[in-house]
């Protein structure tokens, strides 16, 4: 099993690494990156507030697109080429599909991460920035986890409909993962009780990426106590394996 995981992985990782689209991205987000500079000399004394701010959000944007609009693409194009027998002679359990899918696109993400954050501390180093390399490494990993949980929802989505439309839906529940507040809100003002019961439920079912948002704190050079990182690191490995059996349940009914 771990061999054919291992397979699926290497060459989902080789097949998105020649993408033209995660280059692109990546060029990107290092020249908004490089516009951090020019935007950090013209503030008023926040200069490497402003580069940590534009560094990490191209960064995470950049983890973001790479989730969605690669991983939307990852199960139809197998199912529309019939490749995976080529990697693998033996019959494929979905387990093994999702995992290896996963894992190889979530290399991917960490390669083009890393690339990225070696040009965020270059930029850092040479403008003679310190104290925020712990801070963006730790939001960094956030942003991480909350794009393998896009992943495993970019794989679920593939694996039932249209790339297009597995976009179009992982994008939906991006953004609702960041509109948990709002529901919040939502549910303090209704007074129905059949209906505050529904959003109420909607709110444990549906993603809170919130959780995995520290880029205001970081700007400020803090970061989250070791408390909130253990429960924030709860919620990821137990909303991923909620992710990987429904992905799983989905791909149940699929010929490959």
């Amino acid at each position: 099993m771990i061999r054919r995981v291992l397979a699926i992985a290497i060459n989902t990782f080789r097949e998105t690494f020649r993408d033209r689209i995660l280059w692109s991205a990546l060029v990107v987000a290092l020249v908004i990156i490089a516009f951090s500079l020019f935007v950090g000399s013209i503030s008023l004394g926040q200069e490497a507030r402003m580069v940590v701010d534009f560094g990490v959000a191209a960064i995470y944007v950049l983890q973001i697109f790479i989730a969605i609009f690669i991983g939307s693409m990852l199960i139809y194009k197998e199912m529309e080429r019939k490749t995976f027998y080529l990697i693998i002679p033996k019959p494929l359990r979905r387990e093994e599909i999702i995992a290896g899918k996963c894992i190889g696109l979530s290399a991917t993400v960490l390669t083009v991460t890393a690339l990225s954050t070696l040009a965020l501390f270059t930029v850092l180093f040479v403008e003679g920035v310190h104290g925020f390399y712990l801070p963006i490494l730790l939001s960094i990993a956030y942003t991480t986890a909350e794009s393998v949980l896009l992943i495993l929802l970019s794989i679920l989505f593939s694996g039932l409909t249209s790339p297009i439309l597995s976009a179009v839906y992982t994008t939906a529940f991006y953004l609702i993962g960041h509109s948990s507040e709002t529901l919040r809100a939502i549910i303090a003002a209704t007074d129905s009780t059949f209906t505050k019961g529904v959003l109420q439920t909607a709110y444990y079912i549906l993603p809170n990426l919130e959780k995995f948002n520290i880029r205001n704190e970081i700007v400020y050079g803090t970061h989250p106590d070791v408390r909130s990182i253990a429960l924030v690191a709860i919620y990821f490995v137990c909303y991923a394996i909620f992710l990987f059996l429904l992905a799983r349940a989905m791909l149940e009914r699929k010929e490959f």
